[in-house]
């Protein structure tokens, strides 16, 4: 099942940087569930999502598309408005909701571990460091539980 927000566009905006918040798997690393990890700093789509647009666009290209279970993150709109074009957000139930899809046309399908952001900091850097290990290949709520960031199943 989708999920359809109000298809007016939110523009990006300025977000504090990443810096450490986004990592990814180096080249030849064992894909297993996650290309990466991103530990987003509020569920504010607009905000976070445009943050991670330009961080990705400076080593991986643009984005065309991110795909978000919407329990996660505040109401989005549907598109993002880049001076280049749009980034389309599409909510998507059926998804992990610690997971989100990233596409683009040098992007295939980069599939990221989300990090609650009000996570603590020692237990976030445990999950990131977790899910992108080159041998990692435990889901997100084996990750997260393993990091203290959920509690036990």
């Amino acid at each position: 099942m989708t999920f359809a927000p109000d298809d007016a566009a939110g523009p990006v905006v300025g977000s504090p940087a990443l810096d450490r918040r986004l990592r990814l798997k180096t080249p030849g690393a064992v894909k297993g569930c996650f290309d990466g990890a991103w530990w987003p700093r509020s569920r504010e789509p607009v905000a976070e999502f445009s943050a991670l647009v330009t961080a990705l666009a400076v080593d991986s290209g643009p984005v065309d598309r991110i795909g978000f279970n919407p329990a996660m993150w505040d109401l989005p709109p549907g598109k993002l408005a880049l001076e280049s074009g749009f980034v389309e957000l599409a909510g998507f139930f059926g998804l992990d909701r610690h997971t989100i899809v990233v596409i683009g046309p040098r992007i295939r399908r980069l599939t990221l571990l989300v990090v609650p952001p009000d996570a603590a900091a020692p237990a976030a850097e445990r999950a990131l460091a977790a899910a992108t290990a080159p041998d990692a290949s435990g889901s997100a709520v084996l990750i997260l539980t393993a990091s203290g960031i959920l509690g036990p199943a």
